[in-house]
């Protein structure tokens, strides 16, 4: 019989509520506006062909690989891997992900806390017709706004650490069964306003007109691969800790399509929201994270009801922001209620304690310590670099060999739940040799040295 002192671990209570966190976790601030810009950059429709190839050979084989290994080990990101390597010590892959996951977290609450904040200005009373100039100067007197930033970067993480302290069923699945179909019903209720444009011709163009000429160029597929790789929330411990709350009898790799099909779509659909509004003003949509607080408020000034289309905008960027954090925040507290035995509402307090710290440095490089700090560019983009060009590409690196040739084979082929020989000898190669060269070749591009 357990120790009523020993947390219970939790355990989704059902596949749908399972794949709703996990999709929460996957759609991000980033496939609002990253994905499409990506891809007209990168070729439109051709790099799309690309890209579904990268999410089908590359990312939903890791996917696998990480649902596996925590539904096999049912154990924290850490202990998953300590469990399953037995005597070889890799318990230090588990830690890879832990780095990267609170190294994110140390910054990404801080720009859903932006979200938040506009989010609240455009209900309470709008932003005002000012033109370009003004709301960049409005964007940088917030993000410099010590007082202001704080706030709302740690509203945002209190409103994560209470749904993560309620547990897993009651707590994450609950919330994402609320949040995920509402995230939908908006991003399908803005995209189809955003084709009924003058500017949707274009924008469809943008996105989806193929050059197949960039076939040619390797850094395509680079890109299509480091997208697919990073849309997905891969090497975060996300996914070895959802997975370790599932079912002996859950199909993974069903659950592995469905969540990455998710994240693709959702991501296709935000760009026709996008880029139709942009292009009808004639503004330039290659503007990267600032497109959301400095060149929307522009279209949204310009439309028709452009305050109320601004609400639904940002309540979708925050339901999609929240969802993550609380993804991520759930890590770091799984592993500390089964490291030290800790019930779960004191290790929510004490993680969001410690993500609220780490996260002041973000909150306040663009304002009071923007001369401060060590460096010479703002701590978010230092923090977001470290994280995105280094210890994801490692951790997913260490993921694939670690499935591929730490884990017994047998074991390893049959936690797999792929339903032919065939499909699992691919999926156990594409581990142990292909995922972890291609995806040192997007780490070696990402730090600039291709």
């Amino acid at each position: 019989m357990s120790s009523p002192n020993i947390p219970q671990r939790g355990q989704w209570s059902t596949s749908l509520g399972f794949v709703l966190a996990a999709l929460g976790s996957a759609v991000g601030i980033g496939n609002i506006w990253r994905f499409s810009y990506v891809v007209g950059e990168n070729g439109g429709g051709a790099f799309i062909v690309v890209y579904l190839l990268a999410v089908i050979g590359l990312g939903v084989p890791l996917l696998i690989a990480e649902l596996a290994i925590g539904q096999r080990a049912r154990a924290n990101a850490v202990a998953a891997f300590e469990q399953i390597s037995g005597a070889v010590p890799w318990r230090w892959t588990g830690w890879l992900g832990i780095v990267a996951g609170v190294t994110i977290l140390s910054y990404y609450p801080v720009i859903t806390g932006w979200v938040a904040r506009y989010g609240w200005i455009y209900l309470a009373e709008g932003l005002p017709n000012s033109g370009g100039a003004g709301f960049a100067a409005f964007f940088e007197g917030f993000i410099a706004d010590p007082v202001q930033s704080v706030i709302w970067f740690g509203a945002v993480l209190a409103a994560a650490a209470v749904v993560v302290a309620a547990g897993v069923e009651r707590g994450i699945e609950r919330a994402s069964r609320i949040l995920m179909p509402v995230f939908v019903a908006l991003v399908i209720l803005l995209a189809g306003y955003g084709l009924s444009l003058p500017g949707a011709t274009r924008a469809l163009a943008f996105m989806f007109a193929p050059d197949w000429n960039v076939l040619r160029e390797p850094k395509t597929y680079l890109a299509a691969v480091g997208q697919a790789f990073f849309s997905i929330g891969l090497g975060m411990g996300i996914l070895v800790t959802y997975g370790s709350y599932l079912p002996n009898n859950a199909r993974l790799p069903r659950a592995a399509c469905v969540i990455a099909a998710g994240d693709t779509i959702i991501a296709l659909i935000a760009g026709l929201m996008i880029f139709p509004a942009v292009f009808t003003l004639g503004l330039e949509p290659t503007h990267g994270p600032t497109l959301a607080f400095v060149v929307l408020p522009e279209v949204f000034a310009a439309l028709p009801a452009g305050r109320w289309i601004a609400v639904a905008f940002f309540l979708l960027l925050l339901v999609a922001a929240l969802t993550s954090v609380i993804a991520m925040l759930e890590v770091p507290v799984s592993l500390v209620m089964e490291k030290w035995q800790w019930p779960r509402p004191a290790a929510v307090f004490v993680v969001a304690a410690v993500a609220f710290a780490s996260g002041i440095p973000a909150a306040l490089g663009f304002g009071v310590w923007r001369d401060v700090l060590p460096v010479s560019i703002p701590w978010l983009d230092l923090t977001d670099d470290f994280a995105s060009t280094i210890v994801l590409p490692l951790s997913g690196i260490a993921i694939a060999l670690f499935a591929g040739w730490i884990w017994p084979m047998a074991d390893a082929l049959q936690s797999s739940g792929l339903a032919s020989a065939q499909l699992r000898y691919i999926w156990i190669w594409l581990l142990r040799i292909v995922l972890p060269g291609i995806i040192a070749l997007v780490m070696v591009r990402g730090l600039g040295l291709i």
